[in-house]
């Protein structure tokens, strides 16, 4: 019975002269171009003069039966006889890359296996050097955008992250979102105003006329440069940000009257009152009732903690609640007479950003947008670098 089977090749333009196998065991497929020309690298043009042969050329291929697969081919020479002097061409074929030591296919299914890996990872498994993975990967993968594949951009997301932990070496990410995914447009190497308005500058006119809103903090470099280089699109400085902030401030208000009340109370009735953070923190409707009835013992001591609380929940109530962008200017700024009002010191700083960044904060009421998608887009670079030891290449990055 035969035990043999024949498998295409599928290497166009070829022809197979010989099969054999190597001193490691490796398979070596010998063959020959049959095409009888090649293109000038001067002129461009065709040419079919043939010269002679160059030095034999070996690529790796795709394994078979977890066996390695080399092809070694002699590529012809051709003599171009438009051009002064006469030079001569190498051929090349459209199924490896001129300077790489593997043929596409194999690039490819390299490619493949670095999806949820590392460089290090698939150069151990197919016992190939990292630089053998990292060439694939400045052959195949852009390093910046192709404008050409971008279409209408709408919302625009600028944050930073930082390559080393605690060194605040930050790098700009920019994003937008589309209907599948969240779509890298830009990392860059710092987040001066000054780099983050060449990228800006630098986006084509067509894509640069779409764009409608700007997501990011109140850091003044991105915003600046958005003014900058996009006038006509609405800066939304993100919601949650905001809240973080009044949020902090009701805290501040915790933690001194807890202070105050371990030096006044009796040891057994500040007792009761440890460990109040987290319900504190959430909203009456997500407390539970044995944590609920320890807050009201805490606001019975303390007023000043129960008008933060409701002050901090009446703000939360306005972003959730369906206003207009003029109705919310309305109602952040009587909530701001209200705080003042009852004297709570600890809103004062919160309440003179919310003045000088009043018109950004409400455009998020003009359509809902935050910077969720890039918080969230940036909370996966993190575990990327985490699993990936750090990438400290801003190109390796992107």
């Amino acid at each position: 019975m035969d035990n043999q089977i024949h498998i295409p090749l599928d290497l166009p333009d070829v022809r197979i002269i010989q099969v054999s196998k190597t001193e490691v065991g490796a398979w070596l497929i010998q063959v020959e171009s049959i095409r009888n020309e090649a293109v000038c690298r001067k002129c461009g043009q065709p040419t079919s003069h043939f010269h002679g042969w160059d030095k034999p050329l070996r690529l790796r291929h795709l394994p078979l039966f977890e066996v390695p697969v080399y092809i070694e081919m002699r590529p012809k020479r051709f003599r171009c006889f438009r051009c002064e002097g006469h030079p001569t061409t190498t051929q090349t074929l459209d199924w490896y890359h001129r300077r790489s030591p593997n043929t596409k296919v194999y690039e490819q299914w390299i490619l493949r296996l670095l999806v949820n890996s590392t460089v290090s990872d698939v150069s151990c498994k197919l016992e190939v050097s990292e630089a053998v993975v990292d060439g694939v990967l400045e052959r195949w993968v852009e390093t910046q955008v192709a404008w050409e594949t971008v279409g209408c951009i709408e919302v625009l997301g600028i944050d930073e992250i930082a390559l080393k932990r605690g060194h605040r070496d930050f790098v700009s990410i920019v994003t937008t979102p589309t209907a599948s995914e969240v779509k890298v447009l830009a990392v860059l190497k710092d987040r001066k105003r000054e780099t983050v308005e060449a990228f800006l500058g630098s986006i084509p006119h067509p894509q640069k006329a779409t764009i409608k809103r700007i997501c990011t903090d109140m850091y003044t470099g991105y915003v600046n440069a958005a003014r900058a280089q996009l006038p006509d699109a609405k800066i939304v400085i993100d919601r949650f940000h905001v809240a973080r902030l009044y949020r902090d401030c009701a805290d501040a208000v915790r933690k001194q009257e807890l202070k105050h009340l371990k030096q006044t109370l009796p040891q057994a009735e500040y007792e009761v009152l440890k460990g109040l953070m987290w319900p504190f923190r959430q909203p009456p409707d997500a407390v539970n009732d044995a944590d609920w009835a320890r807050l009201q013992i805490f606001f019975e001591q303390s007023p000043k903690s129960q008008q933060a609380y409701e002050l901090r929940e009446a703000l939360s109530r306005i972003f959730e609640g369906s206003y207009t962008q003029t109705g919310a200017k309305r109602a952040i700024q009587a909530w701001c007479k209200r705080v003042r009002k009852q004297g709570i010191s600890e809103f004062e700083s919160f309440i003179t950003t919310l003045q000088n960044w009043l018109d950004e904060i409400t455009n998020y009421f003009l359509e809902r947008w935050s910077s969720g998608f890039v918080e969230g887009f940036n909370n996966r670079i993190k575990v990327l670098k985490r699993r990936c030891y750090g990438i400290f290449d801003v190109k390796r990055l992107f």
